[in-house]
């Protein structure tokens, strides 16, 4: 009994010397520069242009957020624009069904990344996300329906999208 007593201590022992120097290793910091307001050269100093469609809308309010996270910075020296375009595609799940039980969104955003000090072009792409839905037979829950397809479609395009002025900002 005394023999396995020492072992379960010597046992603790180890596994808390292993913690220690495990987690001292474990640093948190942002990923993409500093987050609090006041603090330059990070993803709050891009503006974001505005867009002439819901779906634009949807996809510039969530990109604006996950740019600056609510906080308004007034110097701005870069802008993202946007050119939004989407498509609804409805699919029969079985061939004996005469309506579409299935429905894809797919929201696809161009981008000009702009050096508002030079109004050059320093960076451009495009990027898609999809999010599909399920069709009824009642009219008013398909339109809600493809609406919060279409919003969950802008909003994964938003992130990836932040993601990639990310990139072009931390290579600058």
């Amino acid at each position: 009994m005394l023999l396995f007593s020492q072992i379960t201590k010597i046992s603790r022992s180890c596994i808390a010397i292993f913690a220690v120097l495990f987690l001292s290793a474990c640093q948190f910091q942002p990923l993409y520069g500093e987050r609090t307001p006041g603090q330059g050269g990070g993803l709050e100093q891009v503006g974001v242009a505005s867009v002439d469609s819901r779906v634009g809308q949807q996809v510039r309010n969530h990109l604006l957020f996950l740019l600056n996270g609510g906080f308004a910075s007034s110097e701005k020296t870069h802008e993202a624009r946007l050119r939004v375009s989407y498509n609804n595609i409805l699919s029969a799940s079985l061939p004996s069904v005469a309506d579409s039980t299935a429905g894809t969104v797919t929201v696809n955003v161009s981008y000009d990344l702009v050096d508002l000090a030079t109004n050059e072009i320093i960076a451009s792409g495009s990027r898609d996300a999809t999010a599909s839905y399920d069709r009824t037979g009642q009219v008013l829950a398909n339109n809600r329906a493809t609406r919060d397809a279409e919003n969950r479609a802008a909003k994964e395009a938003a992130e990836v999208l932040r993601l990639a002025i990310a990139s072009h900002i931390s290579k600058l």
